[in-house]
């Protein structure tokens, strides 16, 4: 089994955060966005492949992190 990079666990980890902090449902996120529950947990609960690898890649060699933060309201 591959584990999931520090980038794409802190992402997960992330968004899972929100989820209930929002107090969605993964059946009420999947509502929100319009798409099926099942969609919805795949996306939060999978193993790896949240973020393109390629990406990852790109990300390690620039010495890059991403980050995740609640938008600012305007």
């Amino acid at each position: 089994m591959e584990l999931l990079s520090p980038t794409e666990q802190g992402l997960k980890n992330a968004l899972e955060s929100a989820r209930q902090a929002k107090g969605f449902t993964h059946a009420a996120l999947a509502q929100k966005l319009g798409i099926k529950p099942p969609s919805v947990t795949a996306v939060l609960t999978r193993k790896r492949g949240l973020i393109p690898q390629s990406l990852l890649d790109v990300l390690d060699a620039l010495d890059l992190e991403l980050i995740v933060q609640p938008k600012e309201r305007q």
